[in-house]
């Protein structure tokens, strides 16, 4: 059975427990999309689960209660807090006794979700949920790549990680196949392999899924696995762009600005920076930032430019570190300052791992 029939044959089993019945097309394309960073797919089936929800189908109130707490929720789970409650009151109990008295892999994984419970995450994994496979793997290689995780604790979490991802790719899921990639692109839990990566993109991207889209630009921008296409990688981008994909928009918009494999076009650029930024890509929030502080495409506004930058910086980017450091330098946007310029600076080399930035930082507290 593949992915899509297995995921369908869980949601069905959650729906003939739950409700009257649904379209379960909605709710697998509302976890895939969630997960593929495809925000108009994403909002297109939250519509469906909302009305599905607001019909008085618990299932669907159950995912609207657990996904309208994520940062940036589609429209239609932006419901009041009584509203979202009552959802979440009346079909919690039911969904996490059908977990216990089944063993439904979804119902485990949506569980998991509600309730913050890795246990839980780790049981739907084992159990064949894709998306806990996928949401599993990538906790696993967050931990390995933090500075603090030691070096055997981290190879046995890549390992992990790389294994959770393959199980997922196995089952067709374009997700999985993604993060599949990823790891063989970056030399996670196996030696690195643009080759293989490329196939687990192309693979990803004949699904529609944005992220691989943008990463197939990627390889053609700097040449891996692939012939050096700047034009190529230009159209890939756009490609990704279109789906709604923020890291899609960014890199477009570098296209244009930079006039790689497209005409130069700075104002289209500024546009898709801004358009990438509302989207979350905070490098595109810094390039947005440095095009209103040069005059680049837009009128100049250094005092918004900094406003960005500083927005940037608090949140640990060492490029709006420096571009900070370098407004202070200057006097523009905001007063000159020579010491907050040099501390900029330091934040900077901190943020990228320079002890010796660190250690001066703590000295001039």
């Amino acid at each position: 059975m593949n992915r899509r029939a297995c995921l369908a044959f869980a949601i069905v089993s959650l729906i003939a427990a739950l409700s009257r019945g649904s379209d379960v097309d909605a709710v697998v394309r509302l976890l895939d999309s969630r997960a593929a960073g495809s925000p108009r797919r994403y909002a297109a089936a939250a519509d469906e689960v909302a009305a599905a929800a607001a019909r008085g189908l618990r299932l669907q109130q159950y995912v609207v209660a657990v996904f309208a707490r994520d940062g940036n929720p589609p429209a239609a789970f932006r419901l009041d807090a009584r509203k979202l409650s009552e959802y979440h009151a009346g079909s919690a109990d039911r969904v996490k006794a059908l977990a216990e008295r089944t063993g439904n892999p979804l119902a485990w994984y949506l569980v998991a979700l509600d309730i913050g419970d890795t246990n839980l995450l780790k049981r739907a994994a084992d159990r064949g949920s894709v998306q806990a496979m996928n949401a599993w793997g990538t906790m696993c290689v967050e931990h390995a790549t933090e500075s603090a995780c030691a070096a055997d604790a981290a190879a046995r979490l890549l390992a992990e990680g790389l294994s959770c991802f393959r199980r997922a790719a196995a089952a067709g899921d374009a997700n999985g196949r993604y993060n599949l990639g990823m790891c063989l692109s970056s030399g996670f839990g196996a030696a690195r392999d643009d080759a293989a990566a490329f196939d687990c993109f192309r693979a990803a991207a004949e699904a529609g899924h944005p992220e691989a889209i943008n990463a197939i630009g990627g390889f053609f921008r700097e040449g891996r696995a692939v012939p050096r296409d700047l034009a190529m990688a230009a159209r890939w981008f756009a490609k990704s762009a279109d789906y709604g994909n923020a890291y899609g928009a960014f890199n477009y918009g570098l296209a244009l600005r930079r006039g790689e494999g497209v005409r130069r076009d700075a104002q289209a650029a500024v546009e898709w920076f801004r358009r990438a930024a509302d989207g979350g890509c905070e490098e595109a929030s810094v390039a947005y930032a440095a095009a209103l502080f040069k005059g680049d495409g837009v009128a100049e506004d250094a005092v918004e430019a900094v406003r960005l930058f500083r927005a940037a910086a608090d949140r640990g980017n060492a490029a709006a570190m420096d571009d900070l450091a370098t407004c202070y330098a200057l006097g523009r946007g905001v007063a000159a300052d020579e010491r907050l310029s040099l501390e900029w600076k330091m934040r900077a080399r901190a943020a990228r791992g320079d002890r010796a930035a660190g250690a001066w930082l703590e000295q001039t507290k």
